[in-house]
């Protein structure tokens, strides 16, 4: 059965304005979206060396009934990792959206494995500013000024800055890129992987895991069998980037796939955004959930 209620061992548009300021609008380094749902404060903070750095804080106005969403229509606000799905102005949106909104990918693979529903959640401004004096006053979505979400816009890139909203942030979660045991999980994952060894790879895998319709024993058939097609696999990571979250951790990188066949000739090429949805089983971190985004045409 799917531990909703595990403890996780954890686990990814730059728009110019020109009344942006301008460490906002040049800024390179990746960046992250903190919500802390205790304080109603979002952080915009850049990923820096594993480890988060607040660049600014906003008063957030959340979902009318506090908790963590679970189904369509309960006016919460969803808990957990997520990214942001697209981007919209007016009059693509009604105008209590404000001048901009960005949708946010609830639910997301391991929401949908723990059987929550619901959409549009968005990140949104608002036409009605007296709304933000109060924190509890959206139908689930995270409001914020007109002027602020301008402010904010050109740190989202879209499908790759994650927006990690918690019941409450604490600094156990805002170093996750030094968290040694979720690395160190990782690169056995790889190098299992790599050495096409079936029984290290698989015992990553949570025992309730999916991906492209397939349970933990077909994934491990359908790898069983690419090991036994290819003579080498190398997946060479980039752009490794750890989130961690009280619910789950999430992994993100870019899978840099080449294979090659008995024989020495070409297998399989690919280069993609790999998303790893990490939770706790038996004590140990386990691959709940994984998504693959070609970026070869």
């Amino acid at each position: 059965m799917f531990p909703f209620a595990s403890r996780a061992t954890f686990f990814a548009l730059c728009v110019s304005c020109a009344s942006i300021a301008p460490a906002f609008a040049a800024r390179q380094t990746p960046t992250a979206i903190l919500v802390d749902k205790k304080t109603n404060t979002l952080l915009v903070t850049e990923y820096l060396d594993g480890s988060y750095r607040t660049l600014k804080t906003y008063h957030a106005t959340l979902g009318k009934v506090r908790g963590d969403k679970e189904q369509e229509g309960d006016l919460k606000t969803p808990e957990g990792v997520y990214t942001f799905s697209s981007r919209l102005v007016p009059p693509s949106i009604k105008p209590k959206f404000g001048v901009l909104a960005f949708y946010i990918n609830y639910p997301n693979t391991f929401d949908q494995l723990a059987g929550r529903n619901g959409f549009d959640i968005m990140l949104h401004a608002t036409d009605e500013p007296e709304r933000l004096k109060q924190d509890y006053d959206s139908e689930g979505c995270i409001v914020v000024k007109n002027e602020e979400i301008r402010e904010i816009e050109p740190s989202i890139r879209l499908g790759l800055t994650p927006i990690l909203v918690f019941q409450e942030l604490t600094s156990t979660y805002l170093n996750p890129g030094k968290d040694e045991a979720l690395k160190s999980f990782f690169q056995k994952w790889i190098q299992a992987w790599e050495g096409k060894d079936s029984d290290g790879y698989i015992e990553a895998y949570h025992s309730d895991f999916t991906a492209n319709g397939m349970d933990r024993t077909r994934w491990r058939s359908y790898k069983n069998g690419l090991n036994s097609r290819y003579a080498t696999i190398s997946i060479g990571p980039e752009n490794v980037m750890y989130y961690r979250h009280p619910k789950y951790s999430m992994l993100t990188f870019t899978q840099n796939y080449r294979s090659t066949l008995k024989g020495g000739r070409p297998g399989h090429i690919s280069r993609g955004t790999k998303i790893l949805y990490i939770t706790e089983e038996a004590g140990k971190p386990r691959i709940i959930a994984e998504t693959f985004t070609n970026l070869m045409w």
